[in-house]
């Protein structure tokens, strides 16, 4: 016995006796669907003559039966696999890289189409009035459900590709920071399509170091989708496209309040390794004082003083040999000395200009390169000396000739 209480099921309030009246139809609305498809939606309907169109023709078919099964009953809209098979419909349309809009406008083709058959034939078969309205309603909102199976399809094949995509992205970023592009390039190559990422010509590597956690940092620090992220407990590591190192926005885009970002030298692919040790030395250069460390620091401008400190040792042994007059004045003063004499040597001893670096009086300049002068005697002259001096003063300006040694 049908009831005329409304439910979110509209199909449980109509007669299922009605069944044999609208199943005939079917062959003919089935042949009328899939036509009208063909020549509303060219983007489908091209499809049509192989797999796809197969497997349309078979779903519509199933979702009529399955519509018709339902009229009196108190159940839901979708079995199953009538809710997979839908929703493969709009997994097919995300791998193809359309829209939904195109499948969900077939639905309301089809839906239009049933009301057609069906209404002519309830009307010629002398159903009921108020059975007619009930079964509009009903095919409507049978065409809901097939179009939130599909949308969850759809949702759902994005939310696996997206998660694919990434998981490539951080695969690409560790091959190609492990040197994979010289060794392996067939394997980078392929992530790289999996990844949605054309290698660079040129990039360089760079490191976050931010003060606080290191996920939010790089969740702030993703200005810019051709940036490729990897991230460890203590840093965030990236590949930059040298084309957004150029793009002045993007590249201040980079750097979240608070957060340093070493970059390294701009190299090709094969050579990110190196670009990374370049990184990472501008980050020690950075963590021991002897650059700033505001915002974003680049090898490539830093080039000198990276060379000056590649080798510590060696850098050592020069300030221990070149800098050893300073050892006879006290160990309050020297730093205040070496600064002076590295001004002094910078502005090609120039007593103003030294005098405007340091803030103090010309005269203090000239008190102090004077008692310079008695310690480095001729070696203030000599190019060769004075070049080795500048160098060795290159560092924090705390140092002191001692602690050098």
């Amino acid at each position: 016995m049908v009831t005329n209480k409304r439910s979110g099921r509209p199909w449980a309030a109509i007669d299922p006796s009605i069944a044999s009246t609208l199943r005939p139809t079917l062959p003919a609305l089935v042949e009328d669907t899939l036509e009208h498809i063909d020549q509303e939606l060219p983007s489908l309907g091209k499809d049509l003559a192989g797999q796809y169109g197969v497997a349309l023709r078979r779903g519509i078919v199933r979702a009529l039966e399955r519509f018709l099964s339902l009229l009196g009953r108190e159940v839901d809209a979708l079995d199953p696999a009538l809710t997979e098979l839908y929703g493969s419909f709009g997994a097919r349309e995300d791998h193809h890289g359309r829209s939904l809009e195109t499948l969900l406008t077939a639905y309301r083709v089809g839906a239009r189409g049933a009301w057609v058959h069906f209404s002519g034939a309830a009307v010629t078969a002398r159903v009921p009035t108020d059975q007619v309205i009930r079964l509009a309603e009903a095919i409507f909102a049978y065409v809901d459900e097939l179009s939130a199976a599909s949308t969850l399809g759809f949702t759902r094949a994005q939310v696996r590709r997206a998660g694919h995509r990434d998981l490539a992205r951080r695969q690409l970023a560790q091959a190609i920071l492990d040197g994979e592009a010289a060794t392996s390039a067939p394997r980078v190559n392929d992530l790289a399509g999996d990844a949605g990422w054309p290698l660079p010509d040129r990039l360089a590597v760079a490191i976050w170091r931010p003060p606080g956690d290191v996920e939010a940092s790089r969740g702030q620090a993703a200005p810019h989708p051709e940036v490729l992220f990897v991230s460890s407990e203590d840093e965030v590591r990236a590949l930059v496209p040298d084309v957004v190192l150029r793009d002045r926005r993007a590249r201040a885009r980079l750097v979240p309040p608070g957060v340093t970002v070493s970059v390294g030298t701009v190299r090709p692919p094969e050579e990110a390794p190196i670009s990374l040790a370049h990184a990472r030395a501008i980050a020690t250069l950075v963590d021991e004082g002897v650059l700033d460390g505001n915002g974003l620091v680049a090898a490539a401008e830093h080039l000198a003083t990276l060379v000056v400190h590649a080798d510590r040792r060696l850098l050592a042994d020069l300030r221990g040999q070149v800098l050893a007059p300073l050892e006879e004045v006290t160990a309050a003063r020297r730093p205040v000395m070496a600064t002076t004499l590295c001004s002094w040597l910078a502005h090609h001893g120039d007593r103003v200009a030294t005098s405007s670096d340091l803030g103090v009086h010309p005269q203090t300049v000239s008190y102090r390169m004077a008692e310079l002068r008695r310690l480095f005697g001729t070696a203030l002259e000599d190019p060769h000396d004075r070049f080795a001096l500048l160098l060795a003063l290159q560092g924090p300006s705390g140092w002191t000739p001692a602690a050098a040694g």
